[in-house]
């Protein structure tokens, strides 16, 4: 099985598989009374993409800082382009 190139978050394109790369800059956490969601926001320097993780309500080792690496299908939206339950991998800092 081929490994998707990882580009920068501005070059993905809605409906395509994209993987990308960068650093944890937020998280929302749904609250207790609506379907879980675990949604973190992803920055590389060339824009920002929101994966949400459906079902749940934290992921371990994912936090503000966080690097990780996000692949999955790109969902068109009106403000940034969003990954529903992507695969993901903890990056090691420099």
């Amino acid at each position: 099985m081929t490994e998707t190139p990882t580009i920068a978050i501005s070059e993905v394109k809605p409906r395509g598989i994209a993987r990308v790369s960068g650093r944890v800059v937020a998280i929302q956490v749904e609250p207790s009374d609506a379907p879980p969601a675990f949604t973190v926001r992803l920055e590389d320097g060339t824009g920002r993409i929101d994966a949400i993780f459906m079902g749940r309500r934290e992921v371990p080792g994912i936090a503000p800082g966080t690097h990780l690496s996000l692949e999955g299908r790109v969902c068109e939206t009106d403000a940034l382009p969003r990954l529903y339950n992507p695969r993901y991998e903890l990056v090691p800092s420099a």
